[in-house]
This record gives structure tokens, sequence and C-alpha cells, in this order.
């Protein structure tokens, strides 16, 4: 079901409305910028112009808020999305920014796709990397290194290891990757299997390799496969960013030291000292388990479309139910079916 209206300090608003207040009401109201109201509210169609059903965000997606969107009004609580808005606009800012020395190119924002086999048939996952770092070749094999940009309202002295499920979507990223680049970036340059250069394009091929970077005087040749080297997850959020690799722990400055002083207040030392933060690794999955997660995340999809799947738990359920849209139908129809909703009703029904 399409999106019906917007949730707001109105209450709930009909789009139509919506659009008016915009424009016609101090403020608005809700003291959110317009032109980010248009963002928040916006009907991607590129997704659905390619036919994009599967992709590491739509498996990491609430399947039983798909289903239960179809059959239910759907209103975008507005304060709730701008949190992931402001993501989408921190993205957006360094999609064409270009490569720095010492590296061949980046390819930022390119949308992916490979084929994976299910017992549903062959379906086509898609996928859109941040960034890839092209570092170098070896011979036929292009090295490469992803990373994947997550902004935060506050990264805290508490974050030591990057989520679980920001670890498998760039894994999943990297899976991708490896299948697409080899031919992508052999076609982009001429170069097909039996080394003829009579290549043509079609207008979305063409406009794809936009989002390729070269430094100065950097060619590629023929590529024979990609070897992903690193993955890497950045959180970030209006001060500090905090890098997590799967090359290893990294480190980084936590609460500042001090101690109590005869005075009975507490003093910080001087020089200021910091507690030492170790950063877990990134765990970087062997390439046939990555296939096995995006088969089951696909067959689950679909699975899901007849019969409504279990609500969020964990990790899951702490990033994606507070904005969820249809989380009142969703705790009213668990607690029916007798499942658990304490992860969801923290937020409330509504």
């Amino acid at each position: 079901m399409p999106v019906k209206g917007v949730r707001c300090v109105l209450g709930y608003v009909l789009m139509e409305d919506h659009h008016k207040c915009m424009v016609e009401r101090p403020g608005p109201p809700c003291l959110i910028p317009a032109t980010i109201l248009q963002r928040i509210t916006r009907h991607d169609g590129e997704r659905e112009e390619l036919g994009i059903e599967f992709s590491p965000s739509s498996l990491s997606n609430c399947h039983r808020k798909t289903v239960l969107s179809r059959d239910h009004d759907v209103f975008i609580n507005v304060r709730d999305m701008y949190k992931p808005e402001r993501g989408s606009i921190y993205h957006d800012g360094l999609a064409h920014d270009p490569p720095w020395p010492g590296i061949l190119g980046t390819i930022r924002e390119l949308r992916m796709s490979a084929p994976i086999s299910t017992k549903y048939g062959e379906q086509k996952f898609w996928g859109k990397a941040d960034l890839i770092v092209l570092r170098q070749m070896d011979g036929g094999t292009l090295h490469i290194a992803i990373e994947d940009l997550k902004t935060k309202g506050e990264v805290g002295h508490e974050r030591v290891e990057a989520d679980h499920e920001h670890v498998r979507q760039i894994n999943e990223y990297a899976w991708i990757v490896q299948k697409f680049l080899p031919s992508w970036l052999n076609k982009r340059y001429g170069v097909t299997h039996d080394c003829q250069s009579q290549v043509t394009f079609t207008m979305e091929e063409a406009e794809s390799y936009l989002h390729m970077n070269l430094n100065d005087n950097v060619e590629l040749p023929h590529i024979d496969e990609v070897i992903v080297d690193e993955l890497t997850i950045v959180y970030a959020d209006m001060s500090r960013t905090r890098i997590f690799t799967s090359r290893g722990f990294l480190y980084d400055s936590g609460k500042m030291l001090g101690e109590k002083g005869e005075d009975g207040r507490w003093h910080r030392f001087d020089p200021p000292q910091h507690e030492e933060l170790e950063l877990a690794p990134i765990h970087m999955f062997a390439t046939s388990f990555t296939e096995s997660i995006i088969r089951k995340g696909i067959e689950s999809r679909i699975e899901a479309k007849t019969l409504l799947a279990p609500p969020l738990t964990g990790d899951a359920a702490r990033l994606q139910c507070r904005s969820c849209p249809v989380r009142g139908a969703c705790i009213d129809i668990g607690l029916k079916e007798g499942r658990d909703m304490s992860e969801q009703e923290v937020y409330g029904a509504v």
C-alpha cells in the first residue's frame, strides 16, 4: 500500500495536507526544513524501475513490515525518519569526491547486480556499496577495499565493535563486488573475452561509469579477478568518526581519566589522559558462507509473502523498529499470535 501521509506534531496528516503545510504553515510546525521533508517522503522510483527486490538493505529490512505495509495505512513518522535521511544527505555529499593519491581510483555508489541460485529459481541480487577503493593490480588481479559509512547521533565510548547487521551487509557487498566488477571494468575499457574492442554501451551502462574516478595516468588492464583485501565500517557523528576494519584491532581514546581530590571533587589529570578503547576487527566471511546467507535471506523474503515473518530481535530490532510506520499493527498482530513483542513495545504502539 502506498504511503498515505505523515505522522508529525499535528498528528496523522494526509499527504495532500502535508504538502500544503510545508509551504503554508510557519516553520513548518515539525521544525524540519521543507527540502528535507521532501527527501523523507519521496518515492524511490529507481528500485521500482529496475525491479530491485533483493539487496543487502532489503534482506536486512523487516520482512514483516514489508507484508504489513501492503494491508495497512502507512504514515511516515517524519521525526523518526530524519536520522536515516541525514545519513543519505551525508552520502550524497561524498558521492563525487575524487580519489586520493597512492591508489588507482575509487568507485562510489555504483548499483551492481549478480545472479544467485535459490530453491525458488535463479534470482538477481543487487547492491550499492558506499565506496570501493581500487588499490593495486597484481598481474590480472585487482585488489580492492570496501568501505561502508554509517551516521549516528553519537559514537559513544561503548561502541567498540561494529553492529552485526552492518558486518553482514558489508560482506554481502564484498560478494557482489567480486561477481560484478571484473566484467563491468573490462567492458568499460573495451576488453572482451577474446580481447576484441568492439563493445557498445546502453545509456544506463554509460552512465554507470560516471561513478568511477581514476587517478591521473591510471589505465586498468584486463582483469581476471577481484580480491577484497579489506572491509571497513565507519561510524560518524557530528564530532568524530570511528573505524572498524577487517585487518585487525584499532585503538581510540575513550573516557577522560582523573581522580577525586582532597576537596571531594573529581579532577581530570593534567596533562589530560584518556581510557584506551580497543576496537574489535570486522569478521571477513568466506565467500561460500556469504553466498549461503544471501540465498537464505532471499528465500525467507519470498516465503514471507505468504507466511508472516516473526518480529525482529536484537540488533535488527534496535536499528529498525523505532522508525517502523506499521509498528502498531505489528505489535497488535504479534500479541494475537502469542509472540514476545517486548523489543517493539519499548518504542510504543504507534
